[in-house]
């Protein structure tokens, strides 16, 4: 067995840390943001809405760009181009439109980094490797955005929320400098350019693919109940409980404890009953936290739980059906990473819009949404692992 190597992961840990602390670290501000340049709180939330724009669809474009031209200077190009989207930000703060301006840029150039961390951890680790290297990735992906909040609600309370552009310039900025002293090239064969009919065309066919609507699906799904799950849990714990903000950002540390405890869990027992089984464990988690947000009273302690639970059940499955999904595809790896990431954005945006809309706003709520992703996951899993490339993904992976 060979000795696990922890530099690209440890490399593509802070890789993936930039894009979700480029949307955490910025929440609180809001409010102070709408208060100092004049705008309303809808207009505010345009500097979420504006970021995820550009993040979002372009990582189409990173994810083949990067299986033609190698992972490195697709890189350290799209951390150039969200340094400059700060750097409009920054100087220009005193307009909000140059401020939404320079988070639209930010985005584009932080599209590059969820796609190119999943890409370069499948070109350096084959079988159970690329799994452990996986769960670290998606530990630090959804441990992020939890603990981002608290942190850019301490700069913005000591130092005014100009600091935390101002500090989010520089993390980019020592982010990118490393990688460029640092970060060698992990794709060993590069692709021939395809055209844009081409690319679409190669969309359109990974989309018909059961590997990939089934395992990508799976990831989808997940990120859908974090969402979701991070769009309620300050109202129910804050109005409908009766929280203070900073009670409420220590209750907030509990999920990310359970994301820890899952990714741990996975490491722990996958070796032993297999990939697949630890995907099929997952759903009967998202059950189990359903049934509790359902039954339990609205108290912190089982809110909490509830939440735990979740979080743990994300931190088992989501590395485990990111590494199902790319072990088949070898070189293709940014672009099925691209369109995976782009979709499930994009589905998660959609079905957290249009369950807020329906007005879901309690705890059992939420619990009955667990309850039929649970079921949606089982069938997932079982789809995925009937297909002949899926059969082939576990056995590689086990």
């Amino acid at each position: 067995m060979h000795k696990f190597n922890w530099k690209p992961l440890l490399l593509a840990c802070l890789i993936v840390s930039i894009g979700q602390l480029s949307l955490g670290l910025v929440f609180p501000s809001l409010p102070w943001i709408a208060k100092d340049l004049g705008v309303s709180s809808e207009q505010a939330q345009l500097l979420v809405s504006g970021y995820l724009l550009g993040f979002g669809p372009s990582q189409l474009i990173y994810g083949p760009m990067s299986d033609v031209f190698g992972r490195r200077p697709v890189l350290l190009s799209g951390l150039l181009i969200a340094l400059l989207g700060l750097a409009l930000a920054v100087t220009h703060a005193d307009s909000f439109s140059w401020l939404l301006a320079g988070r639209f840029v930010q985005g584009l150039g932080a599209g590059s980094v969820a796609v190119l961390a999943r890409a370069t951890i499948r070109d350096s680790y084959l079988s159970h490797h690329l799994v452990k290297a996986m769960t670290w990735v998606a530990i630090v992906a959804a441990f992020t955005p939890i603990v981002a909040p608290v942190i850019g609600g301490l700069v913005n309370h000591y130092s005014g929320w100009l600091a935390v552009f101002i500090l989010l310039l520089g993390y980019i900025a020592v982010v990118w400098l490393v990688l460029l002293l640092t970060f060698k090239e992990t794709l060993k064969l590069t692709s021939a350019p395809q055209s844009v009919s081409k690319l679409v065309v190669s969309y359109f066919s990974l989309m018909q693919e059961r590997h990939f609507l089934t395992f990508a699906g799976l990831g989808w799904v997940n990120f859908s109940l974090v969402v979701i799950s991070i769009s309620l849990m300050p109202f129910i714990m804050q109005v409908q409980i009766g929280m203070t903000s900073d009670e409420y950002a220590l209750w907030a540390m509990v999920p990310a404890f359970g994301l820890l405890s899952g990714g741990i869990v996975c490491q722990r027992l996958r070796p032993v009953v297999g990939t697949q089984k630890m995907l099929q464990l997952a759903p009967l988690l998202h059950l189990l936290a359903g049934s509790v947000l359902i039954l339990a009273p609205v108290e912190p302690v089982w809110m909490s739980t509830g939440h735990f639970l979740l979080a743990m059940a994300n931190g088992m499955a989501f590395p485990c059906a990111q590494s199902l999904l790319l072990v088949p595809y070898g070189n293709k790896a940014g672009t099925v990473s691209a369109l995976s990431g782009a979709c499930q954005m994009v589905f998660a945006s959609l079905l957290s819009s249009f369950l807020l809309k329906l007005g879901i706003s309690q705890a059992w709520h939420l619990g009955c949404v667990m309850l039929v992703a649970a079921g949606v996951g089982l069938m997932l899993v079982y789809v995925g692992s009937r297909s002949e490339s899926g059969r082939e993904a576990v056995a590689a992976l086990n």
